[in-house]
């Protein structure tokens, strides 16, 4: 197992990160089209659609054709929204990291083995949380492919939650896609709860693509804004 330190976000770490951002989203096209293909509606296309074909025409090659079309045209679908989604990022907060968040009362931190960045994370206030609550929104997580099972990712959380507790915040909050199973997985082992679920569009809807919401209560906080009013002490999860 290689080693690794975290370290906050630098200038020099820009290219890599977005590398990081771009090839995390892509990793995740497979995963989004083996959900859909478990909807009803879904169902009914693949496999119904070539199975009619079979019995009123005959054709296997027919069915087949159709089957790799309709496959193409799925990944073709998730491959262009994956491609808009990680453009608007890339304009949005990513354009200029310290900016959005180093400069805004948040972090951003990298995971760092040798001389490579291999994960990253962000923090940021949340800008109208509910009332009598100041919660820390968690952004951005990612780690290479070829560096996960090494305890990166849980590294980088504990990192936003160490930080968000030393400003007084009384959550720490996140969203993450209904397919990013791994990611859920390892927010609930340490101690995030489920508090919601959307959907950004009716067009995600019917790709059975929803938005799950987590929030962890951070059981003791020190440091500015803090008054003692929200908090018990206690250990940030291992």
């Amino acid at each position: 197992m290689a080693a690794y330190h975290i370290r906050q976000y630098q200038e020099k770490d820009h290219k890599r990160v977005l590398e990081l951002f771009s090839s995390g989203m892509k990793e995740l096209i497979p995963a989004a089209i083996r959900q859909m293909l478990t909807l009803p509606h879904s169902l009914l296309l693949l496999p119904g659609v070539p199975v009619t074909i079979v019995l009123m025409s005959g054709s296997w090659l027919l069915a087949t054709l159709y089957s790799f079309l309709f496959l193409l045209c799925l990944w073709l679908i998730f491959w262009i929204s994956c491609r808009n989604y990680v453009a608007k990022s890339l304009q949005a907060d990513l354009a200029d990291i310290t900016k959005s968040y180093l400069n805004a009362h948040g972090s951003f931190w990298v995971a760092e083995s040798g001389d490579q960045v291999v994960g990253m994370v962000g923090a940021q206030p949340v800008k109208n949380p509910p009332l009598g609550k100041k919660q820390m929104q968690l952004f951005r997580l990612s780690v290479s492919s070829q560096h996960r099972g090494q305890g990166i990712a849980k590294a980088l959380v504990r990192t936003v939650l160490q930080f968000a507790r030393d400003q007084g915040y009384s959550d720490v909050v996140l969203e993450t896609g209904s397919v990013q199973h791994s990611a859920q997985a390892l927010y609930q082992a340490m101690g995030f709860q489920k508090t919601g679920q959307y959907f950004v569009s009716i067009s995600k809807k019917l790709m059975g693509l929803s938005i799950l919401q987590f929030s962890y209560s951070l059981p003791f906080a020190s440091g500015p804004g803090y008054s003692g009013k929200y908090f018990k002490k206690g250990p940030i999860p291992c």
